[in-house]
């Protein structure tokens, strides 16, 4: 373990032969890759492609600039056919403003600043008025009374007021059918089909109405915007501010703080300003942040999951599930099912929703998607290689395996730290700052049960492991002792005699069928876990099946299993345990029933589902959403 684990009784061995056998790989893939360039037809196939890369980069740079010169058009083609349409919405919007109501003196004192220049955290004591508003130059109010009708709106728990923002009466290209017509009236904070919070501009594209009263609404762009001053240092300031583009994003991140200190954001209609930025595309009219923005992903990792609450909460109400994402280390989505930890996480996923919380689980490559970022709590079953916190959101770490690979800081780094190990969590709870709880794997025992065995599977003693370019322990002395199982899975190809190898593969769901067609199946631990104490969760599964199981000896399957679980220490006692369990197969099965009970007792992913419901609880993350 890195910065930690390096107790000198770890046995590391085979996690060290499983490194060199996959950097091996690596190296060896390398060298073919070499070899392969070399040969005549591909030096002449690569040749050819670096000849024409830079034509084809021309074209490419050509083609996105055409793109863009497309959809610019596109928005600017109506504007420019409706010189009728244009000087009407003129003259409506002069009448509007000339029989607007007057507005009274500014009720305080207000500071007007850049938005790039804006106070932060720090430095905010330093602005002495009442209110700030943020004004860049390209925001142009329509009528003097605009920011006396904002400042009368920030009162009592109204902590922040927007204007609405129209489209100017542009000139040349730079016309669009919208010109003179809202751009935004706020914004609202919707969820997409995968969960992810996208920003809406309120009735963007509508008439402007000068009329009504201050209404609440979910964010706001900065422009225009003003925000009571100690309410804007409670909240901490703007965060990463950095010119027009991000005004809208940093306007979003600043209402959203604003709100969950209790305060109100709200439009004043009254309150007119023409917004001088260009508009993109036909789609930025509605949508005025891109989704994949480097300011709005930066925003989702700091906000994700309270702004899904509150698109949520805006349309249906308060909600009572948790947002879960379980991130498994099975790296996409084409092999995951081949992937033992996916199947791990489903089972405890649907065992979750039986419980009434909202689940997703997800492949390595998704990790830092934004749909995962705007989930309230995120489960990561550790792998190999560690997954990055987002700090909007609640970060669990489940250890079921490779304990050599944890580093302390990704525990320091979580809320919550659960370990499939007694002895590994009391390792790590000297180590680590955050709480560290015993959380063993577990079976899904609605696939695991009982049933008729298939003779296309049927064989006294059954393997279903890996090699990872080593020999396993218990095919090992399995043949020491004279027995030749039947083995499932990949990587044994000149390793034992290939008779023995049923298939390189067999899919999670046929597994149950595997399982309780064997006569006994065997199991072992890879050395970093069976020093830790870490119990395969191939047991729980085979007893749920009703089938005997033997396994390589650790203290914590006798204590689990009460004896339901014979375990060696050498290929003789292997080899007598087995001819034992095949000579009196219904003691075996009598044997394997009690372990059947003991896991549907405490071991299913049901038990594991409320165990973890209530830890988050006690732990202090049981914050539902909405």
């Amino acid at each position: 373990m890195t910065d930690a684990i390096d107790d000198p009784d770890s046995d590391l061995d085979i996690a060290r032969t499983e490194a060199e056998h996959w950097r091996a790989m690596a190296d060896e893939k390398s060298a073919e890759l070499r070899r392969l360039k070399r040969r005549p037809l591909v030096r002449a196939a690569l040749a050819l492609d670096r000849r024409v890369e830079p034509g084809r980069r021309a074209v490419s740079v050509r083609w996105q600039r055409w793109r863009v010169l497309g959809r610019r058009a596109y928005v600017t083609a109506g504007g420019a056919t409706s010189a009728a349409g244009r000087a009407k919405r003129r003259a409506a919007l002069a009448a509007e403003l000339a029989h607007h109501a007057p507005a009274s003196d500014v009720p305080r004192t207000v500071a007007i600043v850049e938005p790039g220049s804006a106070p932060s955290e720090s430095a905010s004591s330093e602005v002495t008025a009442d209110l700030v508003c943020f004004l860049p130059a390209s925001v142009v109010p329509l009528e003097e009374g605009w920011l006396a009708r904002l400042a009368s709106a920030v009162c009592g728990d109204v902590v922040a007021a927007t204007p609405t923002l129209v489209h100017p009466d542009r000139t040349g290209l730079a016309v669009t059918a919208y010109d003179l017509r809202v751009r935004a009236e706020g914004f609202d904070i919707e969820l997409d089909d995968e969960g992810t919070p996208v920003v809406s501009a309120r009735r963007a594209g509508d008439d402007v109405r000068l009329r009504g009263e201050p209404h609440d609404v979910a964010a706001a762009s900065l422009r225009g915007l003003v925000v009571d001053r100690n309410a804007f240092v409670a909240a901490g300031g703007l965060v990463g501010v950095e010119g027009d583009a991000d005004d809208d994003v940093a306007g979003i991140d600043l209402c959203a703080r604003l709100q969950r200190h209790g305060g109100r954001v709200v439009h004043v209609p009254g309150a007119v300003l023409f917004d001088d930025r260009p508009v993109r595309s036909r789609a930025a009219l509605y949508r005025p942040v891109e989704r994949n923005a480097v300011a709005w992903r930066a925003l989702i990792a700091r906000e994700g999951p309270a702004l899904a609450r509150a698109a949520r909460a805006a349309r249906s109400g308060p909600q009572h599930a948790r947002r879960w994402v379980i991130t498994t280390a099975a790296p996409s989505s084409k092999i995951a099912t081949r992937w033992g930890d996916w199947h791990l996480a489903e089972g405890l996923a649907r065992a979750l929703r039986r419980l009434g919380e909202d689940v997703v689980v997800q492949t390595h490559d998704r990790a830092e998607s934004l749909a995962a970022r705007s989930r309230d709590i995120h489960l990561v079953l550790r792998g190999l290689a560690p997954v990055q916190r987002t700090s909007g959101q609640r970060h669990v770490l489940w250890v079921i395996s490779h304990p050599e690979s944890l580093a302390v800081e990704d525990c320091d780094d979580a809320d919550l730290v659960l370990v499939a190990s007694t002895r590994f969590a009391e390792h790590l709870r000297i180590r680590t700052s955050t709480r560290v709880e015993v959380f063993l794997q577990a079976t899904d025992a609605e696939r695991f049960r009982p049933g008729p065995p298939d003779p296309a599977h049927r064989h006294p003693v059954t393997v279903v492991a890996k090699t990872r370019g080593v020999m396993r322990p218990i095919v090992r002395d399995a043949l020491a002792a004279g027995i030749r199982p039947a083995i499932y899975g990949g990587g044994w190809r000149g390793l034992v005699d290939p008779t023995l190898v049923v298939a390189d593969h067999v899919d999670n769901d046929r597994l149950a069928v595997v399982y309780r067609s064997a006569g006994v199946v065997l199991n072992d631990h890879w050395g970093t876990m069976r020093a830790w104490g870490f119990v395969s969760n191939r047991i729980f599964d085979v007893l749920a099946c009703g089938t005997p199981i033997i396994s390589d000896h650790l203290p914590e399957i006798e204590e689990l299993l009460d004896g339901a679980v014979p375990t060696y220490t050498s290929s003789a006692e292997l080899g007598e345990l087995v001819r034992e369990a095949l000579e009196d197969a219904t003691g075996a099965r009598e044997v394997a029933a009690l372990g059947r009970a003991t896991v549907l007792g405490q071991h299913t992913f049901d038990h594991r589902a409320r165990q973890l419901l209530t830890l988050v609880d006690e732990h202090g993350m049981g914050e539902r959403g909405g």
